[in-house]
């Protein structure tokens, strides 16, 4: 049991039957909501076009790319985006070879992304 179950179980004993009854149903419901959601992203998103701005930084263009890659997970990402600025900010990779990088690596993802469905 780990400590959320510990300490919902806790809650829940202090509860009278109305009110545990209540807090069954709210789970219930949040669960059914859940379900709702996993089914409505079964199906495979497209990219938005969010274009690139006049003298977009590589900052900027990681938050372009999030826009426009919205349905990619940011923190399965973060390793290999932070090595591409890091690549840019202390090793000196001029931005424009960054950004490229960053469309490369976002695109992959997206493949991979893709490649489930």
């Amino acid at each position: 049991m780990n400590v959320y179950e510990r300490r919902l179980l806790r809650s829940a004993r202090k509860l009278d039957d109305a009110q545990r009854e209540q807090l069954l149903a709210f789970a219930e419901f949040l669960v059914s909501r859940r379900k709702e959601v996993a089914a409505v992203t079964t199906s495979r998103l497209e990219p938005l076009s969010v274009p690139a701005r006049e003298g977009e930084t590589v900052v900027g263009a990681i938050k372009r790319l999030r826009e426009s890659y919205h349905m990619l997970d940011a923190k399965s990402m973060l390793n290999d985006t932070a090595a591409v600025m890091s690549k840019h900010a202390v090793g000196g990779l001029p931005a424009a070879e960054a950004i490229q990088e960053l469309e490369a690596l976002f695109q992959r993802h997206y493949e991979r992304y893709s490649s489930d469905f």
